[in-house]
């Protein structure tokens, strides 16, 4: 679109937002560092989404009105803008991780620096896990989730808003249908699918669109709004002035926002499901304050601070630069950081984002001179970048990425290989890494649990047991043993187990807890693996549907109930969560792992789901109800991955099973919901990894 104006008008320059943007920018910084001093800190990604949203939103209402707006002006001013300090950050993130990083983790970094050029990381991260994983802790570009939602914005809105202007549509009613449609989705949604929720674009748009609506606001209605609701205030004020009583409605406004971002930071935290409803906190508290102007008391003295302005005008190299730098150093020690190395990273960070200011955005962000040439050097830079991820994330570094020719030396006993998700044993079977809950490392029993963890792990369970007590309910831990436990001899040579469990010093004080019943099947699946063939699948973490049966029969005898006819026969190859994992190309699959299970008595049950039930990878919750159950008995099961297998057998054994849910999500709630059941169940049963303890 070309008009007679050579370039796009721009608002008047707001100190206070800058202030704002220190506030967002340092609270994220903080949470990343110091996640237990603020637990909410992560909302200040909301903040920006919200300032962004009004600032973009504002140029663009503004030179349509004038006639004067640009779509190259636009896209060009964005690319000046972001680009610089981006391919900084992604160039520098690629040479340290080649000195740093084993295969399969430079694949992945690599496959984040294409997501992050390509403004797609969001939808990548998205198939990958959830932002609280704890596998994102070891991800260097977990942060551009933001960056690539805020560019599909971008991408989208302005030729939305031009395509309405031009037909005289209601702007302000179209980002408000809009808005209202995003934020419903995020509503509806968050239950069913938190990680969806929490990077769709679909799910966070409402949140810039705030911003536009604010921004319309602002440019249209703000002087008479605030003129008539100053009118209602009491006349206090010197001279009846309305425009005293506006001044006093805004400072009272910018408070109240402040004080819901204070709250925010506070009260929200990583195990509530955010987005939903709790992000209306942020989103409305960053709104108050950007409306109530920059006279406002707070904006004008506080947010307007030269020191805090001067975070502001570095947040986005800052936020660039924090991440990577903090999470490289849990890769390397696989551990987490001591408050020494935090407070050196986050002083790093504040001068690497003040050098790329200085040294790299300004030349290409401000000035017109060679402008056109810029902005082809960034894209070009940035699409060069981007291939290169690309073609990096799938070239196979098994030989050359390895622990042992890294150059910076990796601390602790956490891998075997090139991997530290995987590793290959004897006889081709593939086992687990430490990558997942410090398999390794607790295998080897080179670090031991603390006593506040027993004692946490001790405090749940005592406080399930006691509810179940209250009901006559038995309370029923079934742990799922590692592979490694069962098969030590497939383990390379080189990893030695530990004679003592790591899993042990937690089982040995649920044992002690009064109506909680411990069955670990280890020993039974040891003393039978040998008569009854392969219990486990070679390539998965998992037993398959024997060594499943197996444990099922040695619990059903420790509480005297009656155990399904079954038999095993032999079915197709398997090939497995590890295979997965490893991405190992024609690996040999054997069928000697593999089993059919055959009911004698075929049972009849039907399954319904649990309304707004969380799925996770123990399965969706639901309630199984059996028309020939070998039991009379009620079932409650709370588990993960090993209890999928386990599920047949007790839907053939009981008359009812309620699946609750996974029990990193279910263990703290068990006493409650026992509380609030019209019925209660005659059995809990939880199902844990050993792995996991």
């Amino acid at each position: 679109m070309t008009t007679p104006h050579p370039h796009l008008s721009h608002p008047k320059y707001r100190p206070d937002i800058d202030g704002l943007r220190a506030i967002a920018v340092l609270s994220v910084v903080t949470y990343h560092a110091f996640p237990d001093w603020m637990t909410g800190g992560f909302i200040g990604v909301d903040v920006f989404f919200v300032i962004s949203g009004f600032l973009i939103s504002t140029i663009i209402f503004e030179n349509l009105n004038r006639g004067t707006f640009s779509f190259s002006e636009f896209y060009a001013r964005r690319v000046r803008r972001i680009f610089p300090a981006l391919i900084v950050v992604l160039i520098a993130c690629f040479i340290y991780g080649w000195f740093v990083l084993l295969a399969d983790e430079f694949n992945q970094l690599s496959k984040h620096i294409a997501a992050g050029a390509g403004y797609v990381s969001n939808l990548v991260l998205w198939s990958e896990a959830g932002y609280f994983d704890k596998t994102a802790e070891t991800k260097p570009l977990l942060h551009l989730w933001s960056l690539g939602i805020e560019e599909q914005f971008y991408i989208v809105w302005p030729l939305v808003l031009w395509f309405a202007w031009k037909r005289k549509f209601n702007l302000f009613i179209l980002a408000g249908l809009v808005a209202l449609a995003s934020f419903a989705l995020n509503i509806t949604e968050i239950k069913q699918d938190p990680v969806a929720v929490f990077y769709s674009p679909l799910t966070r748009f409402w949140e810039l669109l705030s911003g536009t609506l604010l921004a319309w606001f602002f440019l249209y209605k703000r002087d008479s709004s605030i003129g008539v609701m100053g009118g209602f205030l009491p006349q206090f004020f010197h001279g009846d002035s309305r425009a005293e009583a506006g001044k006093v409605l805004a400072s009272f406004c910018s408070i109240c926002g402040l004080l819901a971002l204070g709250f925010g930071f506070w009260k929200i935290n990583k195990d509530l499901s955010f987005p939903g409803y709790w992000a209306l906190l942020p989103v409305l508290g960053t709104t108050l304050v950007i409306l109530a102007g920059p006279q406002a008391w707070i904006n004008r003295t506080i947010l307007s601070n030269k020191v805090v302005v001067w975070f502001g005008l570095i947040s986005f190299p800052l936020y660039l630069w924090h991440w990577p730098i903090l999470s490289f150093r849990r890769i390397i020690y696989f551990e987490e950081p001591p408050l020494k190395f935090k407070l050196i990273a986050i002083v790093a960070s504040v001068l690497l984002a003040w050098l790329t200011v200085k040294l790299i955005e300004k030349p290409f962000r401000f000035g017109h001179e060679r402008t056109g040439l810029k902005v082809t050097a960034l894209t070009t830079i940035l699409f060069a970048v981007g291939i290169t991820g690309f073609i990096a994330s799938r070239t196979d570094f098994s030989e050359s990425r390895t622990f042992d020719n890294l150059s910076v030396e990796r601390k602790g006993e956490h891998t075997v290989g090139s991997s530290l998700a995987w590793y290959r044993g004897k006889n081709d079977w593939l086992f687990l890494g430490d990558a997942y809950d410090n398999t390794i490392t607790k295998l080897k029993l080179t670090n031991t649990p603390t006593e506040s963890q027993i004692q946490a792990t001790t405090e749940t369970f005592s406080k399930i047991a006691v509810a179940g007590s209250k009901y006559n309910t038995k309370i029923v831990l079934i742990v799922g043993p590692n592979k490694s436990s069962v098969y030590p001899e497939y383990l390379p040579d080189e990893l030695v187990p530990s004679a003592i469990k790591y899993s042990g010093y937690f089982l040995d004080r649920l044992k002690e807890i009064t109506n909680l019943t411990v069955y670990d099947p280890t020993n039974d699946l040891l003393i039978q693996k040998e008569s009854e063939g392969i219990l486990y699948w070679m390539t998965d973490t998992h037993w398959n549907s024997k060594g499943a049966f197996l444990a099922y029969t040695g619990f059903s005898k420790l509480l005297n109930l009656p155990v399904p006819k079954v038999e095993f026969q032999h079915g197709s190859t398997h090939s497995g969560d590890l295979i997965e994992i490893s991405k190992l190309k024609d690996f040999p699959l054997y069928a000697e792992d593999n089993f059919d299970v055959v009911f004698k008595d075929k049972p009849v049950w039907t399954e319904q789901k649990i309304p707004d039930g969380k799925e996770t990878v123990f399965g969706v919750p639901s309630i199984v109800t059996n028309e020939k159950p070998l039991s009379t008995k009620s079932v409650w099961v709370v588990g993960d991955s090993f209890a999928n297998i386990l599920k047949q057998y007790f839907n053939a054994t009981f008359a009812e099973v309620r699946y609750v849910g996974h029990w990193k999500h279910k263990l703290n709630d068990l006493p409650l919901e026992l509380r609030r059941a019209d019925r209660k169940p005659d059995i809990v049963v939880i199902i844990r990894v050993e792995r996991t303890f």
